[in-house]
């Protein structure tokens, strides 16, 4: 049997495809199994709700279909006069995008993402049901004392400590789900990344349910927007809060502001009712956005080192502003960086049993050169 193509004629799937999705199946059914189980255990079925995010399916497919739809035109009408035409559309999409390889390396993932985000925000919602909030003073603690007798939030705020600088950096840190998303979305897409593709997607099915799900739960936490509730003592994170409603209170009239403040007593609210929604859940200890963050650093860094520069400083500011903001503690992200490294080391060796020690673009693909629209 080729080595590279597993079913041949008109059907031709790569092995590497076949393998890569067998793996992205069974790490979904790790997930969903035990998101389950632990629900069951704890007699909180009632939030597993795994099609929160269903409606993004639909949204996902229409801006998938459009961008490539827009990036075809354009190229489309780089070809010469005599090229153009409904035959020459065709014949690019029955050679690329249509093939089954390529279908069967993009519906999946496609399929499975808003389900997987789902799962995740079910089982954050719970962490404070399974194990309360137990580890705030510690993390405090030794955040104080990395920082040399500092809480790091007063060092953000000595150098971010203006009221148009805390609104940026609010701002990014608002732009985490977006520009998260649309970089899954363009490695679901970019079939032709082959290894580097696979590497990503295994790191970010890995990354969710363990370092956002599992650790969270062993290292419950609220952090420090909410430790004044949780421990009892607001003399910590009260000034940090306060500072932040000053800064506010300076755009009342504007459209701009912190808006992680409304955030935050919206998530508080949940938190009292035990409901769960989409974005529900309180969990400091380890960062997710610092996690993801890192991720995207990592892999961009492999697709282009300009990526990978403009991901370095989004990570930096993920960071900064998750103290600033009084998300997190500093050593949340600091976790989350030293987890999410090892996380990809170990699928970067995963992918290497699948694709070999030397990454070939002849065997990225069924086709060997084939390519995306």
């Amino acid at each position: 049997m080729d080595r590279d193509v597993v079913f041949k004629g008109k059907t031709e799937v790569a092995r590497t495809t076949i393998q890569g999705n067998i793996i992205l199946l069974c790490l979904f059914a790790i997930q969903i199994s035990a998101v389950y189980l632990t629900m069951w255990s704890q007699d909180l079925l009632s939030h597993f709700k795994p099609s929160l995010y269903g409606n993004i399916l639909f949204l996902s497919l229409f801006v998938v279909v459009f961008v490539k739809g827009i990036s075809y035109a354009l190229m489309h009408y780089s070809y010469d006069d005599g090229e153009r035409g409904l035959s020459r559309v065709k014949s690019d999409f029955l050679s690329s995008w249509l093939t089954v390889d390529y279908m069967a390396a993009f519906l999946l993932p496609m399929i499975l993402l808003p389900t997987f985000l789902s799962l995740y925000s079910s089982m954050k919602s719970i962490i404070h049901l399974v194990q309360p909030f137990y580890l705030d003073e510690f993390l405090m603690r030794a955040d104080r004392f990395i920082h040399f007798g500092v809480d790091p939030w007063r060092i953000t705020h000595s150098i971010f400590g203006t009221a148009i600088a805390s609104v940026v950096l609010n701002f990014i840190y608002n732009l985490w789900f977006f520009i998260m998303y649309s970089y899954v979305l363009w490695m679901i897409v970019n079939v032709r990344f082959g290894r580097d593709r696979m590497q990503f997607l295994f790191a970010f099915v890995i990354i969710w349910p363990l370092i956002g799900s599992l650790i969270a739960v062993g290292l419950s936490s609220a952090g420090p927007v909410y430790y004044g509730d949780v421990v009892g003592d607001s003399s910590i994170f009260g000034p940090l809060m306060e500072a932040l409603k000053q800064y506010n209170g300076q755009f009342k009239d504007s459209p701009f502001g912190i808006f992680a403040l409304n955030t935050q007593d919206m998530l508080w609210a949940d938190y009292l009712k035990n409901d769960t929604n989409i974005g529900s859940g309180i969990s400091a200890m380890p960062s997710m956005h610092v996690a993801i963050a890192t991720l995207l650093y990592l892999s961009g860094r492999q697709v282009s080192k300009y990526i990978g520069y403009g991901m370095l400083v989004f990570l930096i500011l993920i960071q900064i502003g998750s103290v600033h903001l009084g998300w997190h503690y500093a050593l949340d992200g600091y976790l989350s960086i030293l987890l999410t490294w090892a996380i990809w080391k170990f699928c970067g060796w995963m992918v290497d049993r699948i694709y070999g020690e030397e990454d070939s673009s002849a065997t990225d693909n069924a086709l060997g050169n084939q390519s995306d629209l």
